[in-house]
């Protein structure tokens, strides 16, 4: 807390980018507000298209977001980067200063280094993360916090005790509703989503190894979502999509709480073996790896199966 607030005191009048991820979230995009808020000469960056959901909470905000590439350095002192602490994830950002990384996700696959380094791995959320930390928060902030909460939660499957006081708290400052908030947090999907989530559930495979039903598919969009709805029956799931522009296969990983391996051990493993990168939560994590997706799936179950 003394850090970040040491922080803000000496920025709070410089020119300061926030970046977040590619395929931004509501919790990336919600913290991303909340500490342009404590920065006043700063502006929110992202690249790529957003989720439903972020999109969603920046047309109820208001919330202006531009792209990295369209800045120049000399303008600005650095990036903050909220959410991520990969270049895999934010190709834009090499080359950039950075002078703060806030993230909840672990260590696994971590290749950007900040002058200060705010990382809880413990956090279901970095929306959790800057509702403590930030002070004086506004009614419109606490209000998409909370819904960053509630989505990287997953519904408090991954909730810790101090989630729920930070939640109550900022729902309290906002007069949230639950029910309105989740609308953002679990948007329904779009045609297009429905669609891809169907193709890749049509396409999936499994095995039953390690004590583990094991799913694997391919998407065309929707891969994070698809891997979620297929772990409702298997223990674990592996969903890639092929990205033609980046030459490269990025999966989506998800697991059951009972599912003891970490699949971000998983995917960094996989990162390492493939000449990408990876990373994420013990129950969900991603991956960028260098070859197709028919390659790619059979070494993330392999080094799965290795580690159950």
């Amino acid at each position: 807390m003394s850090e970040f607030q040491s922080f803000l005191s000496k920025y709070s009048g410089s020119k300061i980018a926030i970046v977040t991820h590619n395929k931004a979230d509501v919790d990336a995009i919600s913290s991303a507000y909340a500490v342009s808020t404590a920065l006043p000469n700063s502006i929110i960056c992202s690249s790529g298209e957003m989720r439903q959901g972020a999109r969603m909470l920046c047309e109820r905000l208001k919330i202006k977001v531009h792209e990295l590439n369209d800045l120049k350095k000399e303008d600005y002192e650095g990036i903050v980067v909220v959410d991520t602490s990969t270049y895999v994830l934010t190709p834009e950002a090499k080359g950039w200063r950075i002078l703060l990384i806030l993230d909840h996700h672990q260590n696994s696959g971590k290749d950007m280094n900040g002058e200060l380094e705010i990382i809880d791995p413990e956090s279901p959320s970095t929306a959790e993360m800057c509702g403590n930390l930030i002070s004086g928060i506004r009614k419109d902030v606490a209000f998409g916090l909370c819904i960053g909460i509630i989505a990287d939660a997953a519904r408090f499957k991954a909730a810790r005790a101090a989630t729920f006081e930070t939640l109550g708290k900022l729902m309290k400052l906002c007069n949230g509703n639950y029910g309105e908030m989740l609308g953002y947090a679990e948007p329904e999907p779009t045609l297009e989503a429905k669609l891809a989530m169907m193709n890749c559930m049509k396409k999936t495979e499994y095995v039953y190894a390690a004590g583990h039903v094991i799913a694997t598919s391919e998407a065309t969009g929707n891969e994070s979502d698809a891997a979620s709805l297929i772990t409702e029956a298997a223990d674990v799931a592996f969903i890639a999509k092929w990205n033609d522009r980046e030459q490269e296969t990025r999966i989506s990983a998800r697991a059951r709480p009972s599912v003891k391996v970490s699949l971000s051990d998983v995917m960094k493993e996989a990162g390492e073996a493939l000449g990408g990168a990876g990373g994420g939560h013990a129950k969900a994590a991603g991956a960028a790896l260098k070859v197709h997706t028919d390659e790619a799936l059979k070494k993330c179950v392999e080094i799965f199966i290795s580690k159950a």
